[in-house]
């Protein structure tokens, strides 16, 4: 029995990961298009690179397009969006 339940721990760790992973890129795409929106850029190629590459290729692809770095204003933006859920 000690064996299955240490199977059953592992397999709740391994699915309670896997959800917070998913919370965390669902937060980091909703900040990408705040972002986007704000510099007025199209959201769809940062997301699709926050899916392929990460949130430093996402925020390299709106640099790009913006002509600045975008970086600070998605930290401010993630600040807001994290205040907006809390309350």
């Amino acid at each position: 029995m000690g064996c299955h339940a240490h199977d059953a721990s592992a397999k709740n760790e391994d699915y309670r990961l896997s959800w917070l992973s998913e919370i965390e890129f669902a937060e980091k795409a909703d900040v990408l298009k705040m972002l986007a929106r704000e510099v007025g850029q199209d959201h769809a190629a940062a997301i699709d690179e926050l899916a392929c590459r990460g949130l430093d290729a996402a925020l390299a692809v709106l640099t790009v397009a913006v002509g600045e770095n975008v970086a600070d204003a998605y930290l401010r933006h993630r600040a807001l969006w994290r205040a907006g859920q809390a309350g």
